[in-house]
């Protein structure tokens, strides 16, 4: 194994114990470190990545005020923070973190148990750093978003002698890029080969999203239930099961299992997000509005809460009738925000305007109409624009929308929120039609 000069390494040491932090800065001077700088907690360490991003990163598991260093890892790569070249190391006194990180898909680089002496630290970052330089060409690739290039490489280390000690780590990464670019067919058989060798949980947590990618809804359903009952707290596990809840028109059953997980990570505000979607399809507007309205407020991570979280928000306060807070979260947003809004989203933002106040946002969805009858929109700007529609009586408009809804892959997930729409309307009958419409033009394609 090569030397490594730490010398030359930055490292980052995340603890909320000063006596810790001093104690961890100790030991990564012992390995050789020099430049050793601190972060009392996650909103720290986030600031300091963002603005430096560190070659090391020793983490504590606990960071206090409900955080921890899972969730910091988690929240990195979610922005895209953490390049693949750095080292995380979670640090802990959990003798039962180990049971953690081998079902968690989002994992540290590697982990150490407290106490534990310089050596036992020098041994552990040599492991990860060879492990770097291993795929280094690998990332190079897969950042450029050159997937062939990266499953070529892939290929290529999987037959090498020195291939051998990351086999797992080649297939794992192997599937990764396959889902990314797309190709989840690929993925399925990728994920599926790992678990013929072991019973990683997040392997076939992989399979179940896959397979919901392919819209085989009873299959993920039934691959993601072993993981869940399997390994309780792999909470990213509650999450996909609940994707899949929702895919099937199962919207309570969604709601029930994120809101349990959501307990007991109440800072975790990707899932808080979700239990909002899962929460309003089920008709529970006062839990979506209340979790979204927590999010916003609380999802403190720079560039965070985005546009759609504001669009989503303002959606709840319609849908519990709150018209005067949904106008006021729509007027609030910054005028820059407005006009430089895409297309699908001026879809959003005009409808649920109209709808809050309609002297001031049916202008502007009108105005937008020739293009919302001809674009493909995403399903939340449908329902929208559907909304919108059926209430100042532009029935061209709303039944094209749904006529697309109930033609998509995600007609039983919004089933029960068009119907709903359409018999406040008192045109339960036109719903019908347009369900019956869509039969007939499936069994004709079938057919052809």
């Amino acid at each position: 194994m090569a030397e490594v000069d730490y010398s030359k390494k930055r490292f980052l040491v995340v603890d909320d114990q000063p006596m810790a932090r001093e104690s961890l800065r100790a030991i990564a001077q012992t390995v050789g470190a020099f430049a050793v700088d601190f972060a009392p907690g996650y909103q720290d360490a986030i600031f300091k990545i963002r603005n430096n991003t560190p070659d090391i990163i020793l983490c504590d598991y606990m960071l206090g005020d409900g955080r921890s260093g899972q969730q910091l890892l988690e929240e990195l790569r979610r922005f895209d923070l953490l390049p693949d070249e750095t080292i995380f190391m979670m640090v802990t006194g959990e003798q039962s973190y180990e049971q953690v990180v081998a079902a968690v898909e989002l994992v540290p680089d590697d982990y150490i148990i407290k106490p534990f002496s310089p050596d036992k630290l020098l041994l552990r970052l040599d492991r990860v750093a060879a492990k770097k330089k291993f795929f280094a060409s690998f990332y190079r690739e897969k950042r450029k978003q050159e997937y062939e290039k990266a499953l070529a490489i892939l290929a290529e280390n999987k037959g090498s002698e020195a291939g051998r000690a990351y086999r797992f780590e080649t297939l794992r990464q192997e599937a990764e890029v396959h889902m990314a670019a797309g190709n989840v067919e690929q993925a399925e058989t990728a994920y599926r080969n790992i678990l013929e060798k072991y019973e990683f949980p997040w392997a076939r947590a992989g399979v179940a999203k896959s397979l919901r990618q392919q819209n085989r809804l009873t299959e993920a359903r039934e691959e993601i239930e072993k993981v869940v009952a399997g390994t309780p707290h792999y909470f990213d596990a509650a999450d996909i099961k609940a994707n899949i809840c929702m895919a099937q028109g199962e919207h309570e059953e969604a709601q029930k299992v994120l809101d349990a997980v959501a307990k007991k990570t109440p800072r975790n505000y990707q899932r808080k997000r979700l239990l909002a979607e899962a929460a309003e399809l089920n008709g529970d507007v006062e839990t979506a509005r209340k979790t979204l309205a927590d999010v916003v407020a609380n999802d403190t991570m720079p560039g965070a809460v985005s546009i759609e979280d504001q669009l989503n928000l303002a959606r709840t306060h319609v849908g519990a009738g709150d018209l005067i807070s949904a106008e006021k979260v729509l007027l609030l947003m910054r005028e820059s925000e407005v006009m430089n809004m895409q297309l699908a989203q001026q879809g959003s933002f005009s409808a649920l305007l109209a709808l809050a106040s309609p002297a001031k946002g049916k202008p502007k969805f009108t105005g937008l109409r020739p293009a919302l009858l001809e674009t493909p929109l995403p399903t939340n700007v449908r329902i929208d624009v559907m909304h919108a529609a059926l209430n100042i009586n532009d029935n061209e408009l709303a039944d094209r929308q749904t006529k697309q809804l109930m033609s998509g892959d995600e007609a039983k997930k919004v089933f029960g929120t068009v119907r709903k729409l359409y018999a406040l309307h008192s045109r339960e009958n036109d719903f019908r039609e347009i369900q019956r419409q869509v039969a007939l033009q499936r069994i004709h394609h079938e057919e052809t």
